[in-house]
């Protein structure tokens, strides 16, 4: 019995699903309208399974033009809420699509994923033990679940090393796409690229720009530390510029204590004190030409005098958390509960216009509990130190420099349940997924070297 050779399986599957659909929509024209949406999802599925390059494609596409924010501004105000809940669902749902694909075709990681599994214990705490109907409904929860469990997903997949090493390239483009399709958009009249306070936000909002800049920079110094090729530092002083021109603290402060942490704990063999000079005397002078600007236009909003500028509403966010954990500091008031706490109706909340938390430590103090959250942190912490204990060791110094930058910018700014995790936590687990991977190779050839070497005759 013959069967379908495998480059014939995706054209193979779009002609019948594409003849079945044209009938079905001669019979039952509402019926097929209604099926549509699934249809194309599934041709979609197809095409990633045959071509899964291309999912990395369309990750980097959709995080990086904003799909969620141009949702909500294709529609304007006649439905913009329910719009723009699809675009943050399709944003959030695309990771476990990729993950999905990647488990049936590579199978599974062999890695434990414990990030993952600390946040299904807090919803199992959350549904089983807390009264969460008195804070919030169970669908609620599971939408929370769901953000929050995004960034960690693709960790569960196996794939080769080409996808991951894509993917931990990928990122470093992202914010400068932000940025070029933001400057066109403006041109068009149809999204400005600064904001009213003439902060860079490209196709995003300055701190979601920040954000994935911070990942890019943490990209772009691995890849220049495993290659030395300077378009990896040409590109990460591109994204470091961007970083500037949002006037963004936190990531700013994130970037600095990682780029510190490089530079001072990397040994001759990870970052050469030679290529250190060269990157000294060879940049100082263009990156102050460059850079000089717009340092002074970030340093404006760093400095600032006044007190609203200076904290961002988060000295009026805080204390309502900080309550809210005085209340019940243990296990907390569930998951998702962090963003019902602040009634939206208060002067003080309307006044800065968010009832987010912008600092994880506390919103997660409020979901879990102390307790909850210093599970989730250790659980992130373990994940990858010990991801990358036997990684190269550029590979483990950088995801190790990434992670306390990121615990740092997890202070100030929501960073596990918005579209920056999703792009930073799997950019952690690409990059050790591909050490994992060239870890592996590499023990059979030097086994292999070694053998060699001893059954050489001796001279």
């Amino acid at each position: 019995m013959r069967t379908v050779p495998p480059a014939l399986l995706f054209p193979v599957a779009a002609l019948i699903i594409g003849s079945a659909l044209m009938l079905l929509a001669i019979v039952q024209p509402q019926t097929a309208l209604a099926l549509l949406p699934a249809l194309v999802a599934l041709m979609l599925a197809l095409l990633f399974y045959e071509a899964p390059l291309l999912a990395v494609v369309l990750m980097i596409a959709c995080y990086g033009l904003a799909v969620d924010v141009q949702l909500d501004l294709l529609t304007g105000n006649a439905g913009a809420s329910a719009t723009a809940a699809l675009g943050s669902a399709v944003v959030k749902v695309i990771p476990f699509g990729i993950a999905a694909m990647l488990c049936l075709r590579y199978g599974f990681a062999p890695a434990i994923n414990w990030p993952f599994l600390a946040f299904t214990a807090v919803a199992m705490v959350s549904l089983v033990v807390l009264p969460m109907g008195r804070i919030s409904t169970t669908g609620e929860m599971v939408r929370s679940f769901i953000g929050s469990t995004a960034p960690f997903i693709i960790a569960f997949a196996a794939a080769p090393r080409s996808l991951w090493s894509a993917l931990c390239k990928g990122v470093v483009l992202l914010p400068l796409v932000s940025v070029a399709f933001g400057l066109v958009t403006t041109v068009l009249g149809l999204h400005p690229a600064f904001d009213q306070n003439w902060r860079l936000q490209g196709l995003h909002s300055p701190p979601f720009l920040a954000g994935f800049c911070v990942t890019a920079v943490f990209a772009a110094t691995l890849e220049y530390l495993r290659t030395w090729q300077t378009r990896w530092l040409v590109l990460g002083g591109a994204v470091v510029a961007v970083l500037l021109a949002t006037q963004a603290r936190a990531p700013l402060g994130a970037v600095a204590l990682f780029l510190l942490v490089v530079l001072f704990f990397s040994d001759r063999r990870t970052f050469p004190l030679k290529r250190k000079v060269d990157l000294l005397m060879g940049g100082l002078v263009p990156g102050a030409l460059l850079l000089g600007p717009l340092v002074l236009f970030a340093a404006e909003r760093l400095f600032a005098a006044d007190g609203e500028t200076r904290f961002s509403g988060r000295d009026v966010i805080w204390p309502y958390f900080i309550d809210a954990i005085e209340n019940r500091p243990l296990f907390g008031y569930g998951l998702g509960a962090g963003k019902l706490i602040v009634n939206p109706e208060d002067p003080a909340i309307r006044l800065i216009r968010s009832n987010a938390a912008h600092n994880e430590y506390l919103r997660l103090a409020v979901d879990a509990g102390i307790i909850g959250c210093a599970v989730i942190f250790a659980a992130i912490i373990a994940w990858i130190w010990a991801g990358s204990r036997r990684a190269a060791p550029a590979d483990r110094l950088v995801l190790r420099a990434a992670l306390l930058g990121a615990l740092l910018h997890s202070g100030f700014d929501n960073t596990l349940i918005a579209n920056i995790g999703v792009i930073q936590f799997t950019w952690f687990a690409a990059a050790m997924a591909r050490a994992r991977l060239e870890r592996r190779q590499a023990t059979p050839e030097a086994a292999l070297r070694a053998a060699l070497a001893h059954r050489a005759p001796a001279r």
